[in-house]
């Protein structure tokens, strides 16, 4: 009866541990009998333990788990400082205990486990806010492409490893949400927080400079991206289109943050790309850079005049007169309404003057330079299509650097001539930086100077210039000589003889009608 008894204590002991959690006795110590042993003993809180359902927390008899058991309701010696008198803390000083004890072990790294040191939240940080359950649902939500309200994408919580695209291309991941929003937020602290070797803010300097003269194009020079934001500049040439729309935003933020009304000047702020690392030949341009931020050079050969293209449009139903759109127009297509919502009419629809929104538009041809094209080919040309404040920033003979998006759209004539669906490309230009080939005086040194003198004291410097114009060619030294005279022919003009001579030519024809 005594093993029995021993055994049945011990499958009610668990419940006795649960309510405190400090027991000190053993599997094998003897415990005191339930004061009722009819109905602890054998109740219902019994668990089998070859069942492997577990034990029953909670039951009928629960409340037997908090009664004062003097032999339990007591503390391990072991650990404690019996020998010092210590007093209870006040609510300020635990607090302030609390506080030095997270300072000191954010500063020894020590509690953090598998976290990096300044990852955790702390309540002192006046900037870090906890994320809630809804931010981080909506976060992943966002990061695997789920379709999010306007309401739900205020409340997405920014991730921080930009550069896990979990999949995607880079078009697709700077498309959702979550990773466009991170990309808002880095390019306005960039736009904020760059500064030069001296200290100065660059860009507020440039912003500036920007308003004075009323332009609303803000240069950002790409070694300068891809110095403080790498991810963002490896972005930028895969999906130029969508990561430019994105900077344009930040940017507009961040202009009117300083000139609140500046919006009434230019209602957009485009961002201007400089100094593309790699620059491509107009020849060289294959499948593999469409859709793609491209640099490369050439002669402005022609160009168009600065011509209104539509970027907001409304269509007035001439049935029932209500105002359709508004219908934003890409480059590839015109977007047409389909049917009137008020009437159901199928048409026509005329454009609304006067609420329709539009852009300037100018479209040139630039070539290859002369002398980057081998000998025997022609040169290759390529056409440029320049929006908002870059038209008219080139003009024909100009040899220019052109950075944009290299983009194709279906053309039907090329479709009918080569009998299959083929595309004609051209470049969205982003920004435009012309070259200055002209030597200036200043440029020469006193070595060249001496030069030009010696050869102005040759006798035979008309043979040398002669000799000098097509030397591959043989004979045609009358041409050359006719070329050579043109170009380096005249005399100098004197307006005091030029006077003399014109009176003296005036007296003559006098004379001689007399």
């Amino acid at each position: 009866m005594a093993d029995s008894s021993e055994s049945l204590h011990m499958a009610t002991s668990p419940s006795r541990g649960s309510r405190r959690g400090d027991l000190t006795s053993s599997p094998g110590r003897d415990l005191p009998p339930f004061e009722d042993e009819s109905e602890g003993i054998l109740g219902d809180n019994i668990v089998d333990e070859e069942d492997g359902d577990g034990e029953e927390l909670i039951g009928d008899g629960m409340e037997r788990d908090y009664r004062v058991i003097p032999e339990l309701d007591r503390y391990e010696a072991e650990g404690l400082d019996e020998d010092e008198d210590l007093s209870e803390l006040s609510p300020g000083a635990r607090a302030e205990a609390e506080a030095a004890m997270r300072r000191r072990d954010r500063e020894q790294g020590l509690g953090m486990g598998r976290i990096g040191r300044g990852l955790l939240y702390d309540s002192e940080d006046e900037d870090d806010k906890r994320p809630t359950k809804r931010q981080r649902v909506l976060a992943e939500r966002a990061a695997d492409g789920v379709a999010l309200d306007g309401e739900d994408e205020e409340m997405i919580e920014s991730i921080e490893n930009l550069e896990d695209m979990k999949g995607h291309t880079v078009r697709e991941w700077v498309s959702m949400a979550a990773p466009r929003l991170e990309i808002y937020h880095r390019f306005k602290n960039f736009l904020r927080t760059h500064v030069d070797e001296h200290g100065h803010n660059v860009f507020k300097e440039r912003i500036s400079d920007m308003c004075k003269e009323n332009k609303e194009s803000l240069l950002v020079n790409y070694e300068e991206l891809a110095s403080r934001e790498h991810v963002l500049a490896y972005f930028l040439p895969e999906a130029p289109a969508e990561m430019l729309k994105i900077f344009d935003e930040a940017a507009k933020e961040v202009v009117l943050a300083m000139y609140p009304k500046y919006d009434r000047i230019a209602h957009e702020i485009h961002v201007r790309i400089g100094n593309l690392p790699l620059v491509e030949e107009l020849r060289s341009l294959r499948q593999l850079h469409l859709n793609q931020l491209i640099r490369t050079s050439g002669v402005v050969t022609s160009c168009t005049g600065v011509l209104p293209q539509l970027g907001m449009v409304k269509y007035n139903c001439n049935k029932c007169n209500f105002i359709l759109g508004p219908f934003f127009q890409s480059q590839n297509q015109e977007v047409k309404p389909g049917s009137c919502p008020e009437c159901q009419s199928l048409g026509p629809f005329d454009i609304n003057m006067e609420q329709t929104v539009y852009q300037n538009y100018q479209r040139i041809t630039i070539q290859e330079s002369p002398g980057k094209v081998a000998a025997g080919r022609l040169p290759r040309s390529k056409d440029a299509i320049l929006l908002a404040d870059l038209v008219d920033t080139c003009k024909p003979g100009d040899e220019i650097e052109l950075t944009g998006i290299y983009h194709n759209n279906y053309d039907g004539s090329l479709n009918m001539a080569n009998g299959f669906p083929v595309f004609a490309t051209v470049i969205l230009a982003n920004h435009i930086a012309r070259k200055d080939e002209g030597v200036a005086v200043a440029e020469l040194t006193d070595e060249d100077i001496k030069a030009i003198m010696a050869l102005s004291k040759d006798e035979r410097i008309g043979e040398r210039i002669f000799a000098s114009i097509g030397p591959s060619i043989y004979g045609h030294e009358d041409i050359k000589r006719g070329l050579a005279l043109a170009l380096f022919g005249g005399e100098a003009k004197n307006p005091e003889t030029e006077y003399l001579r014109n009176q003296k030519s005036r007296n003559t024809c006098i004379l001689g009608r007399k």
